[in-house]
């Protein structure tokens, strides 16, 4: 009996590292097709074209495809928390229209949407998982705990931070009865099995080098002064994050019922080519521009910088509540580095240190994982943040808590 219990246990763990490859294989498609794509339509056409407006008639066109494939379909990727919360909740997944989930999170990323690949991408392995449980004996016994494990790893290959999923490793419930030294070993095979494919891909055939690394800070008495009110100018930006989301929400809503799916995507991609035209950053997941903008922050004024980040998060709640599905995470990223550095160009401070702690108050504002942002955030910014990204966050954090203990919305 026992050894049969050692052979399952090292088949699961075989299982794990086969996954964990399996879905750095996929994360590293999905995104070389989408940065090939891009870069297609979006520099190579556009600068054969060299007209002004032509992110404007770009999203239009693709607000007008996104909303004839969401009616015809009735297919549309959910947010990170939403695929979450179904599996925690209903123990499946919906995979039987998995190959028009993956077109629908490809679309808006195409067509220059403000939003993260990570709410799509998470849907389809999710949705695999279960199919694999329908339609695999091993999967039907196994499959509570490889659903983290997949969770986790899909995390990895996105963010191509190993720490940062393994940080996730309890944001599934379940229900498997084993140790929990055999469940982080399980979770970190296929963890660092799906980061060494990705980085194995990306040397070579290229691809993402992920988020950017910001390290030259120089904190001095004077940022130290202005680290409270910083984090609270980030907390700030979550609860206007917050209020455009229920806007966004309950109009397009709205317009959905009295003229069906397709006039609010073809009214968002008027609306994000008319601003991109203007101002560039307010499209696309931010992954890039964060480069751009850590490597050529002079170019830009001050106030370009705020302005940029207070309308990328309008645009992306815009774009999700519209049909130009997608997650968050990357666009809202970019927008406390934009505000920050802006609010450090101002204030004559040091633009990292600015960013980072704008950053964390945002996203300790939205994110029910203060550990899993406080690792993200220090693997960004550099270890010597620590204390002001903690700082941050559990201000965010302690805020939202008053407001719900008060029963404030």
């Amino acid at each position: 009996m026992e050894r049969k219990k050692v052979a399952n246990n090292l088949i699961y763990l075989l299982i794990c590292c086969l996954s964990g490859t399996v879905i750095g294989l996929i994360v590293w498609c999905f995104l070389r097709l989408m940065n090939l794509g891009v870069e297609l339509l979006w520099i190579t056409v556009a600068e054969a074209v060299d007209f002004k407006f032509y992110p404007l008639i770009v999203c239009t066109i693709g607000g007008l495809i996104i909303g004839i494939y969401n009616k015809k379909t009735g297919v549309a990727p959910e947010e990170l928390q939403e695929v979450i919360t179904k599996v925690r909740s209903e123990h499946f997944y919906p995979y039987d229209k998995i190959g028009f989930l993956l077109i629908a999170a490809f679309l808006p990323l195409l067509f220059g949407g403000s939003i993260g690949p990570e709410a799509g991408l998470t849907g389809v392995i999710v949705g695999l998982c279960y199919w694999a449980r329908d339609n695999m004996k091993f999967g039907r016994q196994h499959l509570e705990r490889l659903t983290e494990v997949v969770i986790n790893s899909t995390f990895t290959a996105i963010f191509l931070m190993p720490l940062f999923g393994a940080s996730a490793l309890d944001m599934v419930d379940t229900d498997a009865e084993e140790a929990k030294w055999f469940r982080v070993v399980s979770n970190l095979i296929a963890i660092f099995s799906s980061f060494g494919v990705l980085i194995l891909m990306n040397q070579l055939f290229g691809g993402s080098a992920g988020l950017p690394k910001i390290t030259e800070f120089n904190i001095t008495m004077t940022e130290r002064k202005w680290g409270i009110v910083l984090a609270l100018v980030g907390v700030i930006c979550g609860y206007i994050f917050l209020f455009f989301e229920k806007s966004c929400h309950n109009i397009f809503y709205k317009i959905r019922r009295k003229i069906g799916v397709v006039a609010p995507a073809v009214m968002c991609g008027v609306v994000l080519g008319m601003v991109g035209s203007f101002m560039p950053f307010t499209m696309f997941s931010g992954e890039e521009s964060m480069v751009t903008l850590s490597e050529s922050w002079s170019s830009y004024g001050a106030g370009f910088l705020i302005a940029t980040g207070f309308v990328k998060l309008l645009m992306t709640n815009m774009c999700i509540s519209s049909g130009w599905k997608g997650g968050h995470f990357f666009p809202v990223i970019f927008c406390g580095i934009s505000i920050g550095f802006g609010i450090g160009m101002a204030l004559g401070l040091d633009l990292d240190f600015c960013g980072a702690v704008v950053t964390a108050g945002l996203l300790g504002t939205l994110m029910p994982k203060p550990i899993m942002v406080c690792i993200l955030l220090v693997i960004i910014f550099d270890l010597r943040m620590l204390f002001w990204i903690i700082l941050a966050i559990l201000l965010g954090s302690l805020i939202k808590h008053i407001k719900t203990k008060c029963g404030l919305k």
